[in-house]
């Protein structure tokens, strides 16, 4: 993984900083898959598939992606993916205001506002056939460069770059205004998603049962299995425990606390469960692990 930070579930990470809230994010393989949890952010986000394949689950669909795709997700729309090892992705995250003109027209106003709503449906692929995509990929790389750069003149070059990918997304007609209008309607399964994977963010160090969680969302046990398999492509059990451990592994290079003491506190009063599941994620132990990825 790049020293680009990785993305997390509503809203623990903050892209790029309070006065240029832009980030760029690169996964360039790693000696193990990289399980992007569902999650949604406040920004629009822009993602580019360089080698490999994966598939992105959007709310309740799944989308497979090809090297040479391209895909713009709308800000607050519920997606994640799992990043095999020899896949190399990145992605542009943007807030919809940090790149709106003082003054804009009607069009403009209902694109931003829409991609920011979440609730408008994801637009298509774009493949490295399309006419689009040697441009908009051109402008992502230079985005990327920009952004290495925290000169006022460079932060308004990434912003320029952002606006002309929207633009030439608009004027194609993938972005049409009458399919981009932000509908009144919610989905309730989608809404009782988000609300389920906030509370185990908050709560995975304690005890979560799958009878409580189905009990959340008004579902019955097999039903709730069914729904949270489908949409996770996890089941309840195994996602609550892949977010434990990589929250664990996380702690490990950050501290020197005792690993027994540590893995109590993230949920696992087993220990021998907790180095079983740490060993069949990172294909290590925890202390191997630990001593290798331990910060300088």
């Amino acid at each position: 993984m790049s020293p680009i930070p990785s993305r997390e579930l509503k809203e623990k990470i903050r892209h790029g900083n309070q006065l240029f809230p832009i980030a760029g994010y690169l996964w360039a393989g790693g000696e193990v898959a990289e399980n992007v949890n569902l999650h949604w952010h406040s920004e629009i986000e822009i993602i580019r598939v360089l080698r490999g394949n994966f598939t992105l689950q959007v709310n309740l669909d799944e989308i497979p992606l090809h090297a040479g795709n391209l895909v713009l997700i709308p800000a607050n729309m519920l997606h994640g993916m799992i990043l095999p090892t020899d896949c190399i992705e990145d992605a542009l995250l943007f807030n919809a205001k940090t790149i709106a003109l003082s003054s804009f027209d009607e069009v403009e106003k209902d694109i931003l506002e829409a991609l920011s709503s979440g609730k408008m449906p994801l637009p298509p692929i774009i493949t490295r056939e399309h006419a689009l995509y040697p441009q908009i990929s051109t402008l992502m790389d230079e985005a990327f460069t920009c952004l290495k750069d925290n000169s006022p003149a460079a932060r308004l070059r990434v912003k320029a770059r952002l606006l002309e990918i929207l633009a030439l997304i608009y004027d194609s007609g993938l972005l049409e205004r009458h399919l981009i209008k932000p509908s009144a309607r919610h989905d309730d399964a989608e809404d009782k998603l988000k609300s389920l994977l906030a509370y185990i963010n908050d709560h995975y160090t304690e005890e979560l049962s799958v009878n409580a969680a189905a009990t959340r969302l008004h579902f019955t046990k097999p039903y709730f299995c069914r729904f949270f398999k489908k949409a996770t492509g996890m089941s309840f059990v195994e996602y609550v425990n892949d977010l434990r451990l990589r929250r664990a592994a996380h702690e490990l290079v950050q501290g020197q606390r005792d690993i027994i003491e540590l893995a109590g506190d993230y949920g696992f009063a087993n220990v021998s469960y907790f180095y079983r599941l740490f060993k069949q994620k990172f294909k290590t132990t925890p202390q191997a692990y630990r001593k290798t990825h331990r910060l300088p």
